[in-house]
């Protein structure tokens, strides 16, 4: 949409919408911003209007609010990268993989452990409350946890499949360290263009 039909829907003036823009990390291309990111200036404005907030004051909440969340992010590390994760441990991009291929079908599986880590995290928060909860108005019963389910059974358990899982499934392709994945570095390595030696003669030139 061009920036002259933008500010006479949103009855402001131009300055204001690109100062929006520049505080909504919006690009302005060819003096014009995307459909989608007209709503984003949209949904501001109407943010501001409904806090009784001018537009100055809306940027200057929202940039507060960039900064302590960098902050954030260099005390908690940054964000985990699904793409760079496989990348790292498969040796593959999956940017390039193929439909149907057995690295396509783990990397879509990946995709859909976003959500049910989400929904598994949401269970165990609840679950952890009410138990919680129940413990400080009931007190604590006698443990009927069996063996398997201690923390020692769960780690036994646990190894054994994951090394049944890495050996039967898996194979040696995985990279279970945080270095490069070993195929991405000979990769760069067999691109790399091979050194020529050269040998520089040096002529020494004797005083009289």
């Amino acid at each position: 949409m061009n920036l002259s039909a933008a500010v006479q829907q949103l009855e402001i003036p131009v300055s204001e919408l690109k100062a929006i823009c520049h505080a909504l990390d919006i690009p302005i291309a060819d003096n014009s911003i995307s459909d989608d990111n007209f709503q984003k200036v949209q949904a501001f404005i109407t943010a501001c209007k409904e806090r009784s907030c001018s537009f100055s004051e809306g940027i200057q909440e929202l940039l507060r609010l960039k900064t302590e969340a960098q902050a954030q992010q260099q005390t908690m590390g940054a964000r985990f990268n699904l793409d760079e994760f496989f990348r790292q441990r498969i040796g593959v991009d999956p940017q390039v993989i193929k439909p149907g291929s057995y690295h396509y079908d783990l990397y879509q599986l990946l995709l859909k452990s976003h959500s049910i880590s989400q929904v598994g995290y949401t269970l165990f928060r609840e679950a952890f409350l009410r138990q919680t909860q129940d413990l400080i108005l009931n007190g604590v019963e006698e443990s009927e946890i069996t063996h398997n389910q201690t923390v020692g059974g769960f780690g036994a358990a646990f190894e054994s499949i994951e090394n049944q899982f890495e050996q039967n499934f898996l194979g040696t392709s995985v990279n279970w360290g945080e270095e490069e994945h070993p195929v991405l570095a000979a990769a760069k390595q067999t691109s790399l263009p091979s050194a020529k030696k050269t040998t520089t003669s040096t002529s020494h030139v004797s005083k009289k």
